[in-house]
């Protein structure tokens, strides 16, 4: 009895860390950033998604050093380092790309509180390894709040400087 307890909370767990939000949200919230005056200046390239996420806690902490500690009241960043971060997949993220390959990548964090980070990274050609480990320069993260009936609001953009 015991086994069967401990296997229906690991599966439950694994569905609730994966079920973030449907692909329509995700695609609206790309259609914002296509709206922005960043991804213009990028003379609107095509964009691929990655199933791979990044943390929302490492991206709000980029926001709240830019003064937007309203939003996270529950974070206690004063003496923040970053977190260690097991990225997950989110295949609902993925489906909303253009192109298998592009340019430019979106990467989105997992959702909290109704908000999520979708940041907008540049694909340098020569480099092939993944996100967290590699990046190295600019890339622009666009901050949103999870609305009603799949309705997205992009609060804030922030271009951060990756070391």
């Amino acid at each position: 009895m015991k086994k069967i307890f401990v296997l229906t909370l690991l599966l439950f767990t694994t569905v609730i860390l994966n079920a973030q939000e449907s692909t329509e949200v995700y695609k609206n919230a790309v259609q914002l950033i296509k709206n922005t005056p960043a991804y213009q200046n990028l003379n609107r390239p095509e964009l691929s998604a990655s199933a791979q996420t990044i943390s929302f806690t490492n991206q709000a902490y980029a926001f709240w050093l830019d003064g937007m500690d309203t939003r996270f009241k529950n974070k206690n960043f004063e003496n923040f380092f970053g977190e260690l971060y097991q990225p997950i997949k989110i295949k609902n993220f993925r489906k909303v790309r253009h192109r298998r390959r592009s340019k430019y990548q979106l990467y989105v964090s997992e959702t909290e509180n109704n908000l999520f980070v979708i940041e907008l990274l540049s694909r340098k050609r020569k480099q092939k390894s993944k996100y967290p480990e590699f990046y190295q320069g600019n890339s622009t993260s666009f901050l949103f709040e999870k609305l009603a009936a799949n309705r997205v609001r992009l609060i804030e953009t922030l271009r951060v400087q990756n070391n």
